[in-house]
């Protein structure tokens, strides 16, 4: 009888500290970031169809200024499987720039930069840096 409840006691025990311990602690992150390489301070707004209700025809918006010759991130998916169009408008003029659907962003979206970094615990967490380049000649070319 001893025996019986020393094996129970020493399943439980595995069982419930057997999924404190993380046997893989390597992580993949991809992100992407819209880099405005153009001589504009450019403000830039997608749009996303409502994904709990399709047919109704809402959308989320969703936008952030960027100046000229830096990087944001806050408004550049790398997975939305609902982005329609993305908007690019000019902050000081208030003038429509261009105008984008989701297909081509995701097509000139650029190869990923990878950047590997050694985490604490003895894993690491490899970034995939996708980048959506703006310039003059993206901005000023007719679709």
């Amino acid at each position: 009888m001893k025996n019986n409840i020393f094996l129970l006691l020493s399943a439980l025990i595995t069982v419930f500290l057997g999924g404190c311990v993380v046997f893989n602690n390597d992580f993949d992150v991809h992100i992407a970031y819209f880099n405005n390489a153009s001589s504009h301070n450019i403000y830039v707004q997608k749009y996303s169809k409502d994904h709990n209700n399709l047919k109704s025809g809402n959308f989320f918006a969703y936008g952030a200024s960027i100046p000229h010759n830096t990087n944001e991130e806050t408004v550049a998916p790398y997975e939305d499987s609902y982005l329609e169009k993305i908007l690019f408008v000019d902050t000081n003029t208030h003038r429509l720039l261009k105008k984008i659907t989701g297909t081509t962003y995701y097509n000139m979206l650029s190869s990923p930069k990878i950047v590997v970094e050694n985490n604490t615990d003895g894993g690491k967490t490899t970034y995939y840096i996708y980048y959506f380049v703006i310039t003059d000649e993206f901005l000023n070319d007719i679709e």
